[in-house]
């Protein structure tokens, strides 16, 4: 492998709950149903802040309902962190010379505001935000774009994310798709696809005899 592109919420960082609540608040307090965080991730796979509230509100979305999801997220982006070993992983592989970028359903604002209160959005030479493509995941559009930018074909591209469209999105790409186990999102078919159940497990699985596509990564 050349580079690694990683999903963001449940992947790099633990902000799964805290996305979850802001939207079932900010859906609630714009008039919408009463819905869980758990059925707010089940539902948040359709794309961006719009169209996620949309899906739950019935009804069109634009600027006022995003400041109003915003109004909910904001105040506690700045209490996200990384998962344990994600800072490790990304000193292992940029060390290796893989180029590392991020392919995320949350929007460039999103995307980063949170990075950056994780303290690692200087780690990646591409951000590709939900609102940037036509199509969400499982579509291969972001993935595709982020290969562009880093200049990877797609075979030489592993693809990380904690949920079943992730894993969609890396096969319609053309790249190796890898479930991050420990964002721990239940349910999840990961079929045919390694599985790294810790942060440091993806190090082993793209170093592993056979694996040609590009330099080997040192386990430590």
């Amino acid at each position: 492998m050349r580079a690694v592109v990683f999903d963001m919420d449940g992947t790099l960082l633990d902000s799964v709950p805290t996305v979850s609540r802001a939207y079932a608040d900010a859906i609630q307090s714009l008039g919408g149903p009463p819905v869980t965080p758990d059925e707010v991730v089940a539902g948040w796979h359709v794309g961006h802040t719009e169209l996620v509230l949309a899906h739950f509100l019935g009804r069109a979305c634009g600027p006022a309902e995003v400041e109003r999801f915003h109004a909910h997220l904001d105040p506690a982006v700045a209490e996200l962190r990384p998962f344990p070993g994600i800072p490790a992983l990304l000193d292992d592989l940029t060390d290796a010379g893989l180029r590392l970028g991020v392919f995320t359903a949350a929007t460039r604002r999103v995307a980063t505001s949170m990075l950056a209160a994780a303290g690692i959005d200087m780690r990646f030479e591409v951000v590709v935000a939900g609102d940037e493509v036509e199509r969400p995941k499982p579509a291969p559009d972001g993935l595709l774009m982020a290969e562009r930018r880093l200049g990877v074909p797609a075979e030489a591209t592993a693809y990380v994310g904690d949920a079943e469209v992730d894993l969609g999105c890396a096969d319609a790409a053309g790249a190796q798709g890898v479930h991050a186990g420990w964002g721990a999102r239940a349910g999840v078919r990961v079929g045919a696809h390694p599985v790294a159940v810790r942060p440091h497990d993806l190090v082993e699985l793209l170093a592993r005899p056979g694996d040609h596509t590009g330099p080997v990564i040192p386990t430590r």
